[in-house]
């Protein structure tokens, strides 16, 4: 993932515009985090739709980042992993006892 710093201005009707271009390829789908200036407030009526879409696409960024890193893993390294590695993380982090069955 990369990272854009950008200034702009949100209208009344909460359209975003910025007051450069992004030199990015384009089309793209991006993220947009919103800072607001100091003295500027945001508005507590937020759409539950949008919110849900938001946590949509922020679990499917992070699914996203989740498969590329396993991409970098060889097979090989994968197949060192203990099978019962979910059921038994304390056991290989700290040395609990194993939980069988």
């Amino acid at each position: 993932m990369q990272a854009f710093e950008a200034t702009g201005t949100i209208d009344p009707t909460g359209r975003l515009t910025l007051d450069q271009p992004l030199q990015i390829a384009h089309p793209a789908r991006l993220r947009v985090i919103v800072l607001l200036s100091e003295g500027a407030t945001a508005s507590p009526n937020v759409n539950p739709t949008e919110s849900s879409e938001s946590q949509d696409f922020s679990a499917q960024l992070f699914l996203s980042m989740i498969d590329e890193i396993r991409a970098q893993v060889p097979d090989e390294e994968w197949k060192k992993l203990p099978t019962d590695l979910s059921k038994n993380i304390d056991h290989y982090l700290y040395g609990a006892p194993k939980v069988e069955g």
